[in-house]
């Protein structure tokens, strides 16, 4: 028969490293996608002129 090894017991060490969970990013978590439809919401619409067909986007 195989001899048994004995029992051990695996200890997990805290590393010392700062975690950094933060964006370095100065924007955040800033949509700027939903921000620019809410000032494009905001802007006076230009008039349309007779000759040209008008763009809806």
């Amino acid at each position: 028969m195989r001899a048994q090894s004995k029992p051990f017991i695996v200890e997990v060490k805290s590393s010392r490293r700062i975690e950094r969970r933060q964006s370095a990013s100065i924007w955040g978590n800033l949509d700027l996608s939903a921000v620019a439809e809410e000032i494009a919401e905001e802007l006076p619409q230009p008039a349309a002129v007779p000759g040209e067909a008008a763009v809806v986007r």
